[in-house]
């Protein structure tokens, strides 16, 4: 995809870190390839692919994307364009078709985004767009941004591996383990992501 240019390598300074204060996150580190954070060109674009990809499954979210991806290289400048037949035929819901109408309204604000990483600044933008939520801004944050310490409390896939993995259950406890990772929090986010062996969303 056209989506990503040269990516961010993670660095054995963040492995050696994680490794050391947590034993169970060493392990998931050893049994699993590095993963890769990818630089964005287009923040309008990524938020399309996010908005996308909310509440299913990786392998529908990759089917509708490349979809959407024809349509848009077509209507870039103009993607509420599309008639009913269009958005259908991409495999997005009213409501999905609505959000990403909004960003589209948003776009030029979204772009002025390369010059600002102060995350409070960019949740308190992005947050006003109906249909970005909590989870949509941290994975902008990750992927788009390139934030080293963020922890996508609202990823079920996430949180259903941590409990599995540490055999816990308790939200509060989630969010200790967490902690101990900053400030490389996205780090261990993309090793658990990984081990599930799931391609979404880099």
């Amino acid at each position: 995809m056209a989506v990503f240019s040269k990516p961010i390598m993670i660095h054995q300074k963040h492995i050696d870190y994680l490794s050391k204060v947590d034993n169970t996150l060493k392990s998931i580190i050893e049994n699993n390839t590095i993963p890769k954070i990818s630089k964005s060109n287009d923040y309008v674009l990524d938020l399309y692919k996010y908005i996308i990809f909310q509440q299913i499954s990786t392998k529908a979210g990759n089917s509708i994307y490349n979809r959407f991806l024809d349509y848009y290289n077509a209507n870039k400048n103009n993607i509420s364009a599309w008639n009913e037949q269009e958005w259908k035929h991409i495999g997005l819901s009213n409501q999905k078709k609505n959000y990403i109408e909004n960003i589209f309204r948003l776009k030029n604000e979204i772009y002025d985004l390369k010059q600002v990483n102060d995350v409070r600044k960019i949740y308190k933008q992005l947050i006003q767009i109906k249909g970005v939520g909590n989870w949509t801004i941290d994975m902008f944050l990750i992927f788009s941004k390139n934030n080293l310490d963020i922890f996508p409390e609202g990823d079920l896939a996430l949180i259903n591996v941590i409990k599995k993995e540490y055999q816990v259950d308790c939200h509060d406890k989630i969010k200790e383990i967490a902690n101990q990772w900053s400030p490389y929090k996205t780090i261990a986010t993309l090793y658990l992501w990984e081990s599930l062996d799931d391609d979404f969303p880099n």
